[in-house]
Protein backbone atom coordinates (compact mmCIF):
# COMPACT_ATOMS: atom_id res chain seq x y z
CA UNK A 1 0.00 0.00 0.00
CA UNK A 2 1.59 3.31 -0.86
CA UNK A 3 0.24 6.70 0.20
CA UNK A 4 1.73 10.24 0.78
CA UNK A 5 4.09 9.39 3.88
CA UNK A 6 5.17 5.92 2.45
CA UNK A 7 8.24 5.34 1.30
CA UNK A 8 9.35 5.47 -2.74
CA UNK A 9 12.67 4.55 -2.32
CA UNK A 10 14.39 1.88 0.23
CA UNK A 11 17.75 0.72 0.57
CA UNK A 12 18.24 -2.25 2.43
CA UNK A 13 22.09 -3.63 3.82
CA UNK A 14 23.57 -2.08 0.14
CA UNK A 15 26.86 -3.47 -0.63
CA UNK A 16 28.85 -2.09 -3.78
CA UNK A 17 32.14 -3.81 -4.71
CA UNK A 18 34.40 -2.07 -7.05
CA UNK A 19 37.14 -4.23 -8.75
CA UNK A 20 40.22 -1.84 -9.57
CA UNK A 21 43.44 -2.83 -10.89
CA UNK A 22 43.05 -6.58 -9.96
CA UNK A 23 41.55 -5.33 -6.26
CA UNK A 24 38.53 -4.75 -4.59
CA UNK A 25 37.43 -1.58 -4.13
CA UNK A 26 34.36 -1.42 -1.39
CA UNK A 27 32.00 1.70 -1.91
CA UNK A 28 29.06 0.77 -0.21
CA UNK A 29 29.34 -1.63 2.69
CA UNK A 30 25.74 -2.28 4.37
CA UNK A 31 23.90 0.95 3.44
CA UNK A 32 20.16 1.55 4.76
CA UNK A 33 17.83 4.16 3.88
CA UNK A 34 14.35 5.41 3.24
CA UNK A 35 13.11 8.36 1.28
CA UNK A 36 9.68 9.24 1.74
CA UNK A 37 7.46 10.47 -0.97
CA UNK A 38 7.74 14.04 -1.49
CA UNK A 39 10.47 14.35 0.86
CA UNK A 40 13.51 16.47 -0.62
CA UNK A 41 16.74 14.68 1.15
CA UNK A 42 20.59 16.18 1.16
CA UNK A 43 23.12 13.88 0.97
CA UNK A 44 26.48 14.70 2.57
CA UNK A 45 29.98 13.39 3.47
CA UNK A 46 33.91 12.98 2.85
CA UNK A 47 35.08 12.35 -0.46
CA UNK A 48 35.36 8.41 -0.78
CA UNK A 49 32.38 8.15 1.32
CA UNK A 50 29.72 6.30 -0.66
CA UNK A 51 27.67 9.30 -2.02
CA UNK A 52 28.60 9.49 -5.66
CA UNK A 53 28.04 5.28 -5.78
CA UNK A 54 24.75 5.46 -4.11
CA UNK A 55 24.04 7.83 -6.34
CA UNK A 56 24.43 5.73 -9.50
CA UNK A 57 22.53 2.93 -8.38
CA UNK A 58 19.41 4.88 -7.50
CA UNK A 59 19.42 5.98 -10.65
CA UNK A 60 19.85 2.40 -12.24
CA UNK A 61 23.26 3.19 -13.79
CA UNK A 62 25.22 0.83 -11.51
CA UNK A 63 24.02 -2.29 -10.21
CA UNK A 64 24.44 -2.65 -6.44
CA UNK A 65 26.70 -6.00 -5.81
CA UNK A 66 24.53 -7.18 -2.99
CA UNK A 67 21.71 -6.02 -0.84
CA UNK A 68 18.08 -4.65 -1.79
CA UNK A 69 17.40 -1.14 -3.59
CA UNK A 70 13.71 -0.79 -4.16
CA UNK A 71 12.31 2.44 -5.79
CA UNK A 72 8.15 2.23 -6.16
CA UNK A 73 8.26 -1.55 -5.40
CA UNK A 74 10.60 -2.18 -8.44
CA UNK A 75 13.58 -4.14 -6.72
CA UNK A 76 16.19 -2.73 -9.01
CA UNK A 77 18.77 -5.12 -8.70
CA UNK A 78 16.35 -7.60 -9.85
CA UNK A 79 15.31 -6.03 -12.79
CA UNK A 80 16.46 -7.10 -16.29
CA UNK A 81 18.65 -4.50 -18.53
CA UNK A 82 16.00 -3.43 -20.95
CA UNK A 83 13.11 -2.81 -17.69
CA UNK A 84 16.08 -1.03 -16.14
CA UNK A 85 16.30 1.18 -19.48
CA UNK A 86 12.79 1.83 -18.78
CA UNK A 87 13.28 2.89 -14.90
CA UNK A 88 16.08 5.20 -16.40
CA UNK A 89 13.54 7.29 -19.39
CA UNK A 90 10.65 7.29 -17.33
CA UNK A 91 11.26 7.31 -13.45
CA UNK A 92 14.21 9.13 -12.59
CA UNK A 93 15.63 12.12 -13.58
CA UNK A 94 19.28 13.01 -13.59
CA UNK A 95 21.33 16.70 -12.72
CA UNK A 96 24.47 16.56 -12.51
CA UNK A 97 27.31 19.15 -11.63
CA UNK A 98 28.70 19.69 -15.30
CA UNK A 99 25.51 20.65 -17.13
CA UNK A 100 27.80 19.11 -19.96
CA UNK A 101 26.53 15.90 -18.49
CA UNK A 102 22.91 16.79 -19.25
CA UNK A 103 23.07 19.14 -22.33
CA UNK A 104 24.08 18.49 -26.26
CA UNK A 105 25.62 21.73 -27.01
CA UNK A 106 25.33 21.64 -30.62
CA UNK A 107 21.47 21.72 -30.14
CA UNK A 108 19.61 24.92 -28.64
CA UNK A 109 17.35 25.10 -25.19
CA UNK A 110 14.30 23.61 -26.58
CA UNK A 111 16.19 20.75 -28.89
CA UNK A 112 17.71 19.12 -25.74
CA UNK A 113 14.37 19.69 -23.76
CA UNK A 114 12.48 17.38 -27.14
CA UNK A 115 15.78 14.89 -27.52
CA UNK A 116 14.75 12.68 -24.27
CA UNK A 117 10.60 12.86 -24.93
CA UNK A 118 11.30 12.11 -28.76
CA UNK A 119 12.99 8.83 -27.39
CA UNK A 120 10.15 7.86 -24.85
CA UNK A 121 7.93 8.20 -27.93
CA UNK A 122 6.04 10.88 -27.43
CA UNK A 123 4.17 12.47 -29.91
CA UNK A 124 5.48 16.20 -31.47
CA UNK A 125 2.46 18.03 -30.28
CA UNK A 126 2.97 17.10 -26.96
CA UNK A 127 6.89 17.42 -26.83
CA UNK A 128 6.32 20.98 -27.95
CA UNK A 129 3.43 21.60 -25.06
CA UNK A 130 5.13 19.84 -22.38
CA UNK A 131 8.86 21.61 -23.05
CA UNK A 132 7.03 24.96 -23.54
CA UNK A 133 5.53 24.25 -20.01
CA UNK A 134 9.10 23.12 -18.20
CA UNK A 135 10.68 26.48 -19.99
CA UNK A 136 8.66 28.67 -18.25
CA UNK A 137 8.79 27.17 -15.21
CA UNK A 138 12.32 27.34 -15.06
CA UNK A 139 12.34 31.15 -16.82
CA UNK A 140 14.05 30.24 -20.20
CA UNK A 141 11.34 30.25 -22.68
CA UNK A 142 12.73 33.62 -24.04
CA UNK A 143 16.00 31.39 -24.72
CA UNK A 144 14.28 28.54 -26.21
CA UNK A 145 16.21 28.68 -29.05
CA UNK A 146 19.60 29.65 -27.78
CA UNK A 147 22.58 27.22 -27.78
CA UNK A 148 24.13 25.84 -24.56
CA UNK A 149 27.54 28.03 -25.01
CA UNK A 150 25.37 31.14 -25.14
CA UNK A 151 23.87 30.77 -21.21
CA UNK A 152 25.19 31.75 -18.51
CA UNK A 153 26.36 28.82 -15.89
CA UNK A 154 23.12 29.04 -13.64
CA UNK A 155 20.50 28.91 -17.00
CA UNK A 156 22.85 25.69 -17.83
CA UNK A 157 21.65 24.10 -14.78
CA UNK A 158 17.85 25.31 -15.42
CA UNK A 159 18.16 23.71 -18.43
CA UNK A 160 19.53 20.43 -16.84
CA UNK A 161 16.62 20.30 -14.76
CA UNK A 162 13.87 20.96 -17.03
CA UNK A 163 15.71 18.18 -19.48
CA UNK A 164 15.98 15.70 -16.35
CA UNK A 165 12.27 16.26 -15.67
CA UNK A 166 10.94 16.02 -19.32
CA UNK A 167 9.67 12.67 -18.96
CA UNK A 168 7.58 13.01 -15.54
CA UNK A 169 10.05 11.10 -13.27
CA UNK A 170 9.14 10.32 -9.88
CA UNK A 171 12.76 10.49 -8.41
CA UNK A 172 14.88 13.62 -8.98
CA UNK A 173 18.75 12.91 -8.60
CA UNK A 174 21.26 16.07 -7.97
CA UNK A 175 24.66 15.41 -7.84
CA UNK A 176 26.51 18.85 -6.41
CA UNK A 177 23.79 21.08 -8.79
CA UNK A 178 25.50 23.96 -6.95
CA UNK A 179 28.66 22.95 -7.28
CA UNK A 180 30.14 25.24 -10.36
CA UNK A 181 27.66 28.73 -9.67
CA UNK A 182 28.15 31.46 -7.51
CA UNK A 183 25.83 31.73 -3.98
CA UNK A 184 23.18 33.60 -5.31
CA UNK A 185 22.63 31.09 -8.25
CA UNK A 186 22.60 28.24 -5.89
CA UNK A 187 19.62 29.57 -3.65
CA UNK A 188 17.72 30.47 -7.09
CA UNK A 189 17.93 26.54 -7.64
CA UNK A 190 17.38 25.46 -4.99
CA UNK A 191 14.20 27.82 -4.65
CA UNK A 192 13.38 25.52 -8.30
CA UNK A 193 14.15 22.67 -6.42
CA UNK A 194 11.45 23.43 -3.75
CA UNK A 195 8.94 24.76 -5.94
CA UNK A 196 8.99 21.70 -8.03
CA UNK A 197 8.61 19.71 -5.02
CA UNK A 198 6.27 21.49 -3.99
CA UNK A 199 3.91 21.29 -7.58
CA UNK A 200 4.83 18.18 -9.03
CA UNK A 201 5.03 16.33 -5.80
CA UNK A 202 8.88 15.29 -6.44
CA UNK A 203 10.99 13.61 -4.64
CA UNK A 204 14.51 14.87 -4.49
CA UNK A 205 17.99 13.54 -3.63
CA UNK A 206 20.50 16.40 -4.03
CA UNK A 207 24.44 15.72 -3.10
CA UNK A 208 25.61 18.48 -2.03
CA UNK A 209 28.50 19.78 -0.17
CA UNK A 210 27.17 23.21 0.57
CA UNK A 211 26.95 24.16 3.90
CA UNK A 212 23.83 25.49 3.52
CA UNK A 213 22.56 22.57 2.59
CA UNK A 214 19.99 22.03 5.52
CA UNK A 215 18.33 24.90 5.27
CA UNK A 216 17.04 23.72 1.70
CA UNK A 217 15.88 20.31 2.56
CA UNK A 218 13.58 18.54 4.90
CA UNK A 219 16.36 15.91 5.73
CA UNK A 220 20.47 15.63 6.02
CA UNK A 221 21.66 12.33 6.10
CA UNK A 222 25.72 11.85 6.41
CA UNK A 223 27.56 8.80 5.03
CA UNK A 224 30.63 7.72 6.57
CA UNK A 225 32.29 4.89 5.16
CA UNK A 226 30.11 3.64 2.57
CA UNK A 227 27.17 3.22 5.51
CA UNK A 228 24.37 6.07 6.58
CA UNK A 229 25.98 7.34 10.22
CA UNK A 230 23.84 10.02 11.52
CA UNK A 231 21.08 12.31 10.40
CA UNK A 232 19.46 15.73 10.78
CA UNK A 233 15.82 16.08 10.53
CA UNK A 234 13.42 19.08 10.40
CA UNK A 235 11.13 19.06 13.20
CA UNK A 236 7.43 19.16 12.05
CA UNK A 237 5.93 22.65 12.28
CA UNK A 238 2.76 21.40 14.07
CA UNK A 239 4.68 20.46 17.15
CA UNK A 240 6.24 23.33 18.04
CA UNK A 241 3.05 25.22 17.59
CA UNK A 242 0.59 22.82 19.14
CA UNK A 243 2.94 20.89 21.97
CA UNK A 244 2.01 21.44 25.57
CA UNK A 245 5.36 19.95 26.48
CA UNK A 246 8.75 21.18 26.45
CA UNK A 247 10.23 19.42 23.08
CA UNK A 248 12.42 16.73 23.82
CA UNK A 249 16.22 17.67 23.87
CA UNK A 250 18.47 16.99 20.90
CA UNK A 251 19.40 12.95 21.32
CA UNK A 252 23.18 14.33 19.95
CA UNK A 253 24.57 17.65 21.30
CA UNK A 254 24.34 20.66 19.06
CA UNK A 255 28.37 20.17 18.64
CA UNK A 256 26.99 16.94 16.75
CA UNK A 257 29.54 15.36 14.33
CA UNK A 258 27.19 15.89 11.45
CA UNK A 259 26.93 19.76 12.36
CA UNK A 260 30.51 19.71 12.59
CA UNK A 261 31.02 18.19 9.40
CA UNK A 262 28.75 21.52 7.60
CA UNK A 263 30.56 23.66 10.14
CA UNK A 264 33.94 22.74 8.55
CA UNK A 265 32.31 22.81 5.48
CA UNK A 266 31.97 26.86 5.94
CA UNK A 267 35.12 26.99 7.22
CA UNK A 268 36.57 25.74 4.27
CA UNK A 269 34.82 27.86 1.63
CA UNK A 270 36.06 31.36 0.83
CA UNK A 271 32.63 32.80 1.62
CA UNK A 272 31.38 32.83 5.55
CA UNK A 273 27.33 32.64 5.91
CA UNK A 274 25.89 32.08 8.71
CA UNK A 275 25.97 28.87 11.16
CA UNK A 276 24.69 25.97 8.31
CA UNK A 277 22.30 24.75 10.56
CA UNK A 278 18.99 25.93 11.32
CA UNK A 279 17.32 25.31 14.75
CA UNK A 280 14.56 23.80 14.11
CA UNK A 281 16.47 20.60 13.47
CA UNK A 282 17.74 17.44 15.97
CA UNK A 283 20.88 15.39 15.07
CA UNK A 284 20.72 11.36 15.20
CA UNK A 285 22.72 8.98 15.19
CA UNK A 286 21.26 6.01 12.61
CA UNK A 287 21.47 2.14 13.78
CA UNK A 288 20.96 -0.40 11.62
CA UNK A 289 19.01 -3.49 11.98
CA UNK A 290 21.42 -5.34 14.11
CA UNK A 291 21.90 -2.34 16.27
CA UNK A 292 25.11 -1.35 14.80
CA UNK A 293 25.97 2.51 14.83
CA UNK A 294 29.36 5.00 13.52
CA UNK A 295 30.23 6.41 16.48
CA UNK A 296 32.38 9.91 14.79
CA UNK A 297 36.25 9.83 14.91
CA UNK A 298 36.54 12.72 16.68
CA UNK A 299 34.23 11.15 19.50
CA UNK A 300 36.41 8.20 19.19
CA UNK A 301 39.66 10.65 19.81
CA UNK A 302 38.58 12.63 22.22
CA UNK A 303 37.69 9.63 24.86
CA UNK A 304 40.71 7.63 24.32
CA UNK A 305 38.28 4.99 22.64
CA UNK A 306 40.46 2.44 20.24
CA UNK A 307 38.92 -0.81 18.93
CA UNK A 308 37.56 -1.94 21.82
CA UNK A 309 34.92 -0.28 24.26
CA UNK A 310 32.53 -1.28 27.24
CA UNK A 311 28.66 -0.34 27.25
CA UNK A 312 27.16 0.47 30.84
CA UNK A 313 23.13 0.57 30.79
CA UNK A 314 21.99 3.67 32.69
CA UNK A 315 18.86 5.56 33.75
CA UNK A 316 19.25 7.78 30.95
CA UNK A 317 20.60 5.71 28.24
CA UNK A 318 23.96 3.63 27.19
CA UNK A 319 26.86 4.76 27.95
CA UNK A 320 30.04 3.67 25.65
CA UNK A 321 33.53 3.96 28.01
CA UNK A 322 36.62 3.36 26.79
CA UNK A 323 38.27 -0.33 27.57
CA UNK A 324 41.24 -0.41 29.45
CA UNK A 325 44.65 -0.72 28.08
CA UNK A 326 43.56 1.15 24.95
CA UNK A 327 45.60 4.13 23.39
CA UNK A 328 44.43 7.24 24.67
CA UNK A 329 43.35 10.29 22.45
CA UNK A 330 46.02 13.00 22.09
CA UNK A 331 43.44 15.28 20.43
CA UNK A 332 40.13 16.08 22.46
CA UNK A 333 37.29 17.67 20.46
CA UNK A 334 36.11 19.65 23.61
CA UNK A 335 39.28 21.19 24.97
CA UNK A 336 37.91 21.94 28.56
CA UNK A 337 37.66 17.93 28.39
CA UNK A 338 41.60 17.82 28.29
CA UNK A 339 42.10 18.27 32.13
CA UNK A 340 38.85 15.97 33.63
CA UNK A 341 40.35 12.75 34.93
CA UNK A 342 41.82 10.21 32.79
CA UNK A 343 40.43 6.61 31.49
CA UNK A 344 41.60 4.15 34.27
CA UNK A 345 44.89 2.48 33.22
CA UNK A 346 45.54 -1.41 32.41
CA UNK A 347 46.26 -3.44 35.74
CA UNK A 348 48.67 -5.96 36.47
CA UNK A 349 50.60 -7.71 33.87
CA UNK A 350 48.92 -5.46 31.01
CA UNK A 351 50.59 -2.61 32.73
CA UNK A 352 53.68 -3.88 32.96
CA UNK A 353 53.45 -4.23 29.13
CA UNK A 354 51.64 -1.23 28.67
CA UNK A 355 54.21 0.98 30.44
CA UNK A 356 57.10 -0.79 28.72
CA UNK A 357 55.39 -0.55 25.76
CA UNK A 358 55.22 3.29 26.02
CA UNK A 359 58.36 3.63 27.70
CA UNK A 360 60.16 2.82 24.17
CA UNK A 361 57.78 5.04 22.58
CA UNK A 362 58.81 7.98 24.07
CA UNK A 363 62.75 7.22 23.85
Amino acid sequence: MTGPSSPLLICDNLVKIYQVAGLEVVALQGLDLSVTRGEILGIVGASGSGKSSLLNILGGLDRPSAGQVVVDGQDLLKLSDAALDRYRRRQVGFVWQQPARNLLPYLSVEQNLDLPMAVAGLASGERRQRARGLLERVGLWEHRAHRVAQLSGGQQQRTAIAVALANRPQLLLADEPTGEVDSATAQGLFDLFRELNRTAALTIVVVSHDPQITRQVDRVVAIRDGKTSSELVRDAPAQAVHSSQEAPPSPVAPGGALRGFLRRQVHSSQEAPPSPVAPDYHEYVVLDSAGRLQVPQEYLAQFGIGDRATLEVTREGIMIRPAAGRPVATKPLLPELAEEEPPAQPRGRLNRWWKALTGRRST
